[in-house]
């Protein structure tokens, strides 16, 4: 049952106003007589206005009418587009009812005051299925028309267009229009950060935190008018929610939501932010991956220099050449002991070297495989330390470090 009407002279008459249209007061077509002459603006068949058990104007149609969208309207969807409308006007903007368009037809059409936007605003109760809304969607937008679908039941299409539910007062009347919470569409994104932004999400690791934020309902509800006036002013938007980040009531994998700048921006931080934490990772796995590349190539230069070292070590120190675990008190160099004095160290690492380090290996002889190692011990153990180089042949894939060389004879 509509709440607009074709008068013959007046034009459009409105019944959620006053007056109705062209200075139309609703006595003038309320039981009037003659009757007033009013026609449907959807199938052109005859109307006559009539009055709710709750004092609600509305038109009907007569009898015998042919097949109208609009003959089945219940009183929920008729109060429904009276809220709407009610709170579009609230806001500012002109509401029209029953507005059609190029292949659509609004419930109600929202007109900003200086007229350049328009926004349909529709009550759709009935069940729908979620590509019906969709196609009906994309007709109004091909218009210029942005659309938000509102309905007071949980549907499996709110997410999937711009929608909202809202929830009725428990006595819904015409003087309670206003009245009506919004209980699902909209979200916040709500924030949260490790202290000092260092994750302590994965057990302490370093690294930039990546947010652990997520978008849920807005507590407390927000009234139906505070929302259209806040999608009308253009503080609040529609924002489809990257795929990912958790959404509390909503089941789709990337939900629209109703939401505000703030949110959208909070949610990008966390982005952004989660983006540095994937390239701090990934800048830390390559990181280990050449310190493990670098400890592989290592133990492969010291396996290849122990047999030249300790054959070395043996002629010159007359005794039988212990082969030990290379440890940090030798800057994780092999160390060769005759009769438990160390006599030399096979390849240590030049940054392991401190004071402490430098110290015990005085008097010591360093083995290396490589001209760039000599050099670089050389300048961190001054030009008194005995450096040799022996060229060996240095396997691509060392064996395993527990597996050590060891020279016939006593091994400490």
């Amino acid at each position: 049952m509509p709440l607009t009407a074709q008068h013959a002279a007046a034009g459009v008459l409105d019944a959620t106003v006053d007056p109705l249209g062209e200075g139309t007061p609703w006595e003038a077509i309320h039981r009037a007589r003659p009757r007033a002459p009013l026609t449907c603006r959807e199938c052109g068949h005859g109307l006559h206005a009539k009055l709710s058990p709750k004092g609600l104007r509305f038109f009907a149609h007569d009898r015998a009418a042919s097949t109208c969208s609009l003959v089945g309207e219940t009183m929920a969807h008729r109060l429904l587009k009276l809220q709407l409308a009610s709170a579009i006007r609230d806001a500012g903007w002109y509401a029209e009812l029953e507005v059609a368009g190029e292949g659509w037809r609004a419930d109600v059409l929202a007109t900003s005051p200086d007229g350049t936007r328009r926004m349909a605003w529709e009550a759709q109760l009935a069940q729908i299925t979620v590509d019906e809304l969709r196609e009906r969607t994309t007709r109004m937008e091909a218009s210029g028309v942005p659309v938000c679908w509102v309905t007071d039941h949980d549907r499996p299409w709110i997410g999937a267009v711009p929608a909202i539910q809202i929830s009725q007062p428990t006595e819904p009347s015409q003087a309670a229009a206003t009245d009506a919470e919004v209980v699902d569409g909209t979200s916040v994104f709500r924030e949260r950060w490790c202290p000092s932004r260092r994750c302590e999400n994965d057990g302490g690791a370093p690294g930039p935190c990546p947010g652990h934020g997520w978008w849920g309902p807005v507590v407390p509800a927000v009234g139906l008018g505070v929302l259209v006036a806040g999608v009308l002013a253009g503080t609040v938007r529609t924002h489809q929610v990257v795929p990912g980040r958790s959404v509390t009531f909503l089941p789709l994998p990337a939900p629209i939501v109703w939401t505000t700048r703030p949110h959208v921006n909070a949610e990008r931080a966390q982005l952004d932010a989660g983006e540095r934490r994937r390239e701090y990772d990934e800048l830390a796995d390559a990181e280990r991956e050449r310190h493990l590349a670098a400890i592989a190539a290592k133990l492969a230069r010291q396996q290849a220099l122990t047999p030249p070292a300790v054959e070395l070590v043996r002629r010159e120190a007359r005794g039988y050449v212990g082969v030990r675990d290379a440890a940090p008190e030798w800057a994780m160099g092999v160390p060769l002991f005759v009769h438990d004095m160390p006599q030399g160290v096979i390849s240590p690492v030049v940054s392991r070297i401190s004071a402490e380090v430098l110290e015990r290996l005085r008097g010591l002889t360093l083995f290396v495989a490589t001209d760039a190692e000599r050099r670089a011990l050389a300048r961190a153990c001054g030009s008194k330390q005995r450096i040799v180089l022996f060229e060996v042949e240095i396997l691509e894939q060392p064996r395993p470090p527990g597996v050590t060389y060891r020279r016939a004879g006593r091994v400490r």
